[in-house]
């Protein structure tokens, strides 16, 4: 009995201060209610949803907690970086092909995969890779400031409820019998929204 009250007194010590406290002037559980009742509720920022999502993308939106945006954002990012480094290839191949065929040494060879096709359509490709590259560094970068936005966005109205209709009363009517318009009946069907 000894050891017990030992060690109940021990783990009072180790208790953090303000439950040592509570325990020894036995605060009762209306008090400890209106102590966390006067807590102030977390803010949810907009700033840090576009700072988390310019950092990393998809974390904004993860802070926002649309978890179902993070594959979205990955997707038009990876996909753009894909065709980004797939024509940069291409392009560099034919670029080298180039290099090797018009350095004027006839101990360098272009690759055997383009030592046949002419100077002229060997440029055409070059550029055309080229141009597309661009076009995917621009889509990447699109992609990138619009998870941005999105997040920020998303942030301002993180609050906003959408869940009951504002406006919106459906009512069907029918015009069975309907008005005479000059000597012909008219008949319709009309949606109220």
């Amino acid at each position: 009995m000894k050891s017990f009250s030992i060690a109940l007194l021990l783990c009072i010590l180790w208790l953090p201060e303000s439950h040592a406290l509570d325990v020894r002037f036995g605060l009762q559980l209306n008090d400890l209610r209106a102590q966390q009742d006067s807590v102030v509720p977390k803010k949810h920022s907009p700033k840090k949803a576009t700072i988390y999502s310019a950092i990393l993308p998809g974390l904004g939106q993860a802070y926002n907690r649309k978890y179902w945006k993070i594959p979205v954002v990955y997707a038009a990012i990876g996909t753009s970086a894909y065709f980004m480094i797939r024509n940069a290839d291409s392009m560099r191949q034919r670029q080298n092909a180039l290099k090797a065929m018009l350095d004027g040494d006839p101990n360098t060879q272009a690759p055997a995969k383009y030592a046949n096709i002419p100077e002229s359509v060997l440029k055409s490709e070059r550029n055309y890779y080229r141009t597309n590259r661009d076009y995917s560094i621009i889509a990447l970068s699109a992609f990138y400031v619009l998870n941005i936005l999105d997040a920020a966005v998303d942030a301002h109205f993180y609050k906003f409820n959408i869940d009951q209709p504002l406006a919106m009363r459906k009512e069907r009517k029918w015009h069975l019998a309907g008005n005479r318009v000059g000597l012909v009946p008219t008949f319709g069907l009309s949606y109220r929204f």
